[in-house]
Order: structure tokens, then C-alpha cells, then sequence
């Protein structure tokens, strides 16, 4: 006959615990043996539970770590502080960044350890719907070819608010991105508008032109927002589409209802705000301007991605398209702000903030093929650009030049 009533362990949110208050209480009142029999364990079972009842009372009986006393190759603690000091630097890094970035002496799964019990890691989001993998599809694009361009409200963002206020710095973000290398070029503005989003896209297609990248072989995915004229029914002879469509002859693709369509844009959208506007401070427009520049540079040139094979979207377009030269990813950000409508076409700025104005590069090839890109590299940001990560890239002498 079984001692423990039904209803008494359907009852029960700790199974074993509660049996083996059982246990001891048979033991107890009908002794070892009798307990041994009645709940068929061995007696040394019995014996074992009720002198940690003895010794303990009911604290004795709750299950008890199997962990080793000692662990020779533990991480010490100055290891671990110096891990958390460098997390706590970049929020946005994981495990295998931290460790390749920083030079960690601990393996990959020990960072993650000391993160999860830090409790710094972040929780995966279920998906779902089961999301189509396309990473074959992408890898065998051309480079620079196929891109996805979104936008991103700043203006909602915690940490970045207060300079937004007090620098009145723009508060949206034009965002193109190469479905192939992962390479990304930005504009900034203070509103969401088909004007701005022309001029970004615009800026972008004569930059390609002028590195041998015919337009016709370009396509434009964006999704149905009004600033790219999603809701537009009859074509226009002038605007977002007509300027890549008509002007340059390359391909516009909309896709509506589809969460996952512009996923490669989202995701650096994701990875961008934890690694940048979420740490950064700034002290004015101009530092900005430098910060989000040197950022740009560090994502295209010098940041491995692990969804592409832990590399570059540079090495991605080496690897691709070897005669293209490196420079054709140092498109830095725009200042849409500063532009002006003039009736000769669009004037653009030299530097994000600047005063002088110039208009917007022309379609024809440059006369060299490797257009230097030392006009906006200056002070500070050569020397936080120049950084272990870039060595052996070929780039360290291209970029110091003044």
C-alpha cells in the first residue's frame, strides 16, 4: 500500500522534496526498514535522508549542489571584471564579439557564461513564422547591386534624445543597404519625406556610377511608406521612383505585408542602435557628424559579420569583385539638412554641417580609378579609425591621407 495519498502529491509543486518528507516521517515512526519497504528504496537511501533531516530539519532534505568543491581553471575574478568592463563599454557585443574585438583571454562559451550570470544577455525573440533563409540567394548576387533601403526614427531613442534636443541634431535616418557584402551607406534628416529619401538614393546611384557600376544592373527594395511613395497609384515625372527608374535605369522593387522583406536593413537597424546610439555622447553637431562617420567606416570596412562567415562586407567585396577599389565603400553620411533646391539641381555639402557647398558628384567616371576619401578624415577621427581591427587590410596608409 502506497503511504502518500493521490491527492497529496498531485498537490505537490516539488515531488521530491515532499517525498522525501514522507520518507523520513515513515522512517520515523515505523522504522528504516519498514520506510525502505513501503517507498521500495534501498536502506542506505533512508538512513541518508533522515540523518540530513537530523542535522539539517526540512532545509536537509531540499536537493543539494553536485558541484566540485574547487575548479583549478576557473576564471578568476580579475578576468572576469575586466569581460564585464568591456560589455559594459559596447551593450550591443556578444560573446564571440567581445573575445574577437578585444583580445579576451577566456574561450567564447566562458564570456557567455559570465554574461548570462550577469544576467546581461539578451532574450532571442520567437519568432513566429518560420523565416525563409536566404543567405545562398544573396551570396550569389554581384556586389553592390541589390540593396534595401529603410528608415529609423531617432527620436524615440532613450540615451540619443537629450542631444537630439539640445544639438538639434536630425532626428530620422536614411538607411541603404547591400543585400551581398552587408555594406551600408546613411543619410540623416529632421523629417521622413520622398524628397529626402530621393536625394539618398540619388547620391548613392552616381557614387556607384562613378565606380563602373552600371545602373540598369542595380535594384531598390524598399517597403510601401509614403516616403517612398507607396502610396503613389499613377507615375509621376519626377520623385523617388522616377529618379531611379527613369533617370537611371535601374530596377525599384516594393513589397508590402511582409514582415521578414526587409530583413537585412532591420537587422543593422538592430545591431546599430545598441552599438552606437545607446553609448555615444555628444558634445556637438560636429562630433556627430565624425561619430556616426567613423561608425559607418568601422561597419563597412572593419566589422565581422557572423550571419556572412565572420567577414567583412570589404573582404565579402574582395573576395567578389577584386577590381574594385576600397574607396567605393567610404561614402560617408549625408546630411540631407543642408541641402537646397536650387534651380540647377541639388547643391550638397563638402562635410555633414559644413557651410561651403558643392554640387552632387557627376555620372562621368573619375579620371583616377581610386578617388581619395581623405577630405572629411580629420584629428580624432583618423586616429579612432586607425585601430588594430583595420591592420593587414591594406587601408591604414589609404585612410591617413589628408
Amino acid at each position: 500500500m502506497c503511504p502518500i495519498a493521490y491527492f497529496t502529491m498531485t498537490r505537490s509543486k516539488d515531488h521530491s522534496f515532499d517525498l522525501r518528507v514522507h520518507l523520513v516521517r515513515h522512517a520515523i515512526e515505523h522504522g528504516i526498514h519498514a520506510a525502505a519497504r513501503a517507498f521500495q528504496a534501498s536502506r542506505n537511501t533512508v538512513r541518508k535522508w533522515l540523518r540530513r533531516f537530523q542535522a539539517d530539519g526540512l532545509a536537509g532534505l531540499k536537493e543539494q549542489s553536485r558541484a566540485p568543491k574547487s575548479c583549478p581553471h576557473k576564471t578568476t575574478a580579475a578576468v572576469e571584471k575586466q569581460v564585464l568592463a568591456q560589455r559594459a563599454r559596447t551593450p550591443g557585443f556578444g560573446a564571440r564579439r567581445l573575445k574577437r574585438e578585444f583580445a579576451l583571454t577566456p574561450s567564447v562559451g566562458a564570456i557567455a557564461r559570465i554574461l548570462r550570470q550577469h544576467g546581461l544577455t539578451r532574450r532571442r525573440q520567437r519568432k513566429h513564422q518560420t523565416k525563409r533563409d536566404l543567405r545562398d540567394v544573396k551570396a550569389r548576387y554581384a556586389p553592390l547591386t541589390h540593396f534595401h533601403m529603410d528608415t529609423k526614427y531617432l527620436n524615440d531613442i532613450p540615451h540619443f534624445w537629450p542631444y537630439l534636443t539640445a544639438l538639434a541634431l536630425p532626428g530620422f535616418q536614411y538607411t541603404i543597404r547591400c543585400l551581398k557584402t552587408g555594406a551600408t551607406f546613411l543619410a540623416y534628416g529632421s523629417e521622413i519625406s520622398a524628397t529626402y529619401a530621393e536625394l539618398t538614393v540619388r547620391r548613392l546611384l552616381e557614387h556607384l556610377q562613378r565606380y563602373g557600376i552600371e545602373a540598369k544592373q542595380v535594384v531598390i527594395q524598399t517597403d510601401s511608406g509614403s516616403e517612398f511613395e507607396g502610396q503613389t497609384v499613377h507615375a509621376k515625372g519626377h520623385g523617388f521612383r522616377h529618379t531611379i527608374e527613369q533617370e537611371f535605369g535601374a530596377q525599384h522593387r516594393q513589397v508590402c505585408g511582409n514582415a521578414n522583406a526587409n530583413a537585412d536593413v532591420e537587422s543593422f537597424h538592430a545591431h546599430e542602435e545598441p552599438e552606437f546610439f545607446d553609448i555615444e555622447t555628444f558634445a556637438s553637431r560636429k562630433e556627430f557628424w565624425e561619430k556616426i562617420t567613423t561608425y559607418q567606416h568601422y561597419w563597412n570596412l572593419g566589422r565581422p559579420n557572423s550571419y556572412k562567415g565572420d567577414r567583412t562586407p570589404l573582404q565579402i567585396l574582395q573576395e567578389a569583385n577584386a577590381r574594385l577599389p576600397p574607396e567605393v565603400l567610404l561614402l560617408a553620411p549625408l546630411d540631407l539638412d543642408t541641402l537646397t533646391l536650387a534651380a540647377v539641381g541639388h547643391d550638397v555639402p563638402v562635410l555633414p554641417g559644413s557651410s561651403k557647398k558643392h554640387s552632387l558628384p557627376s555620372r562621368s567616371p573619375p579620371s583616377s580609378a581610386r578617388a581619395s576619401p581623405g577630405h572629411f578624415w580629420t584629428g580624432e577621427v583618423k586616429r579612432m579609425y586607425v585601430r588594430p581591427a583595420f591592420r593587414g587590410l591594406g587601408l591604414g596608409k589609404l585612410l591617413l591621407q589628408s
